[in-house]
């Protein structure tokens, strides 16, 4: 009877270890299944990881391109604005050097057609309304 009761404590003991070991090989399949999933979803990671990293090279030099862009055409209108600031006083001196060539009498409202004032004259005036110009300037 004893060998009876010995049997069945080992063969009790055989069926668990066949279901825990059952229970083991299914567990193991599942971590492999889970493993390859993981393994893709790094490569996939790491595949998105480098896109990103491309853009962001690919925007900066988008960016130096349109702030170099920027750059010169902010020089290009401020020699422009320059260049018209120049035209202006100019004018403004053209203006002044007209009006003081013009005889007194006309300047009181009576419409007197302007003397014609002579190269000597208009350039020394020019240059007198230069140098205050340029004085004022500094």
């Amino acid at each position: 009877m004893t060998s009876y009761l010995i049997e069945l404590v080992l063969f009790t003991a055989l069926v668990i270890t066949s279901l825990k070991t059952g229970r083991m090989v299914l567990e193991l399949r599942r971590l492999r299944t889970e493993e390859a999933s993981f393994r893709q979803s790094l490569v996939d990671a790491e595949a998105a990881i480098n896109r990103a990293a491309h853009e962001v090279v690919m925007l900066r030099s988008e960016g130096i391109a349109t702030i170099a862009a920027l750059d010169a055409a902010i020089r290009e209108g401020r020699a422009l604005a320059e260049r018209l600031d120049d035209a202006v006083r100019m004018a403004e001196i053209r203006q002044s050097v007209a009006n003081d060539a013009l005889p007194a009498e006309s300047q009181g409202g009576g419409r007197v057609a302007p003397a014609a004032p002579t190269q000597e004259n208009w350039l020394s005036l020019i240059e007198s309304r230069l140098t205050s110009a340029s004085a004022v300037n500094r």
